[in-house]
Order: C-alpha cells, then sequence, then structure tokens
C-alpha cells in the first residue's frame, strides 16, 4: 500500500488532514476508523498507544489513505473510502 500511497502523491492527491497528538483522542475526532477498508487492524492497534502520533488522511480518487507516524518503527497505512 506504500508505494500507492507514493504514487497517489505524485499525481497530485490531496493531503487534508495533518496532526500530531495523543494517539486515542486523534483515533476518536480524526482518524475515521469506520470508513477502513483494508489494514484496520494494525490501525486500530497503533491508535490504542498511550502517546502521541503524528495521524495524515490523503485523499485520492474514491480512496483515502490514513497514516499513522508512531516514535518508533515504520509509518503505518490503511485504505478507507474518501470523504464526499
Amino acid at each position: 500500500m506504500r508505494e500507492e500511497l507514493l504514487d497517489a502523491l505524485r499525481r497530485g492527491a490531496e493531503i487534508k488532514l495533518w496532526i500530531n497528538g495523543p494517539a486515542v483522542s486523534l483515533a476518536k475526532h480524526y482518524a475515521q476508523l469506520d470508513r477502513i477498508v483494508e489494514g484496520g487492524s494494525a490501525m486500530v492497534a497503533a491508535l490504542s498507544v498511550h502517546g502521541s502520533v503524528g495521524l495524515a488522511r490523503v485523499e485520492h480518487g474514491p480512496w483515502q489513505f490514513i497514516v499513522v507516524l508512531t516514535d518508533h518503527g515504520p509509518p503505518l497505512i490503511a485504505r478507507a473510502t474518501a470523504e464526499r
């Protein structure tokens, strides 16, 4: 999914959101976990930690990539339906 996200960004995908904050709060208010269709379990686990993370939502066509950046480890990417 990483390569698909990179390709979408190269094609001009819109970064709808890019914020940092407490993981649990970001999950509740910004992650839109109910829209995830691929990669959801890893995303839920990453947003269940006690601590801060970065969260980005990138829209491209009918899809949205949700990216979680943790202090330790690679970015986690999920695919979700886009807001319309």
